[in-house]
């Protein structure tokens, strides 16, 4: 996944239950079509039994890492591997709510730009966030992907279908990461 990213929940509301968008009524009137690493976007994430809507950074940042830069994206092959990540994808699952998100083919001497987007209004990537003094912070999972889009690119982010969002928070989060298979179109931009 390339970094970009577009949201439209003013005109996704009818996604999602009337209660919970009366709740975090702020939070949808949210509107980018260009959501670029290092903004603050939507994120859903699960405590205490309940789900919550809050903005948070994309992209993990941390000292070791060059100024100016932040994990936009984590492999999830080897999230579970990593120092810096394996206590997040254990206890710091979320789900970012998307409508498209852009990628860019390479065809020397320039590059292609192309939306993709599942068969539905609104989807989840799959995401592991973190508690930062400065705001909560997160970072998209990606992985290989399937032969219909990999002419365009070799991954993309790991979507989490509406009725799996239950098992993403729970203990068998890992059937998502290893069996996201979502049906995908897209189109020139």
């Amino acid at each position: 996944m390339c970094g970009r990213y577009s949201l439209d929940l003013e005109n996704s509301k009818s996604n999602f239950k009337k209660d919970t968008v009366t709740k975090f009524s702020k939070i949808f009137t949210f509107k980018n079509l260009d959501i670029s690493p290092s903004s603050k976007n939507p994120v859903i994430f699960f405590n205490n039994k309940e789900y919550f809507f809050e903005l948070f950074k994309w992209g993990l940042s941390y000292d070791w890492l060059p100024k100016g830069r932040v994990l936009f994206n984590l492999r999830s092959e080897t999230v579970s591997d990593k120092n810096f990540s394996k206590d997040l994808i254990l206890k710091k699952r979320c789900l970012v709510p998307f409508n498209s998100y852009f990628e860019w083919q390479n065809i020397p001497p320039s590059k292609k730009k192309f939306a993709l987007q599942t068969y539905e209004k609104i989807s989840f990537f799959a995401a592991v966030y973190r508690e930062n003094s400065e705001g909560n912070e997160y970072s998209i999972l990606t992985k290989a992907s399937e032969q219909n889009i990999k002419h365009i690119h070799e991954r993309r982010p790991v979507i989490v279908p509406k009725g799996a969002v239950k098992k993403w928070f729970s203990d068998h989060y890992l059937d998502i990461l290893e069996n996201s298979l979502v049906s995908m179109k897209y189109s020139e931009v």
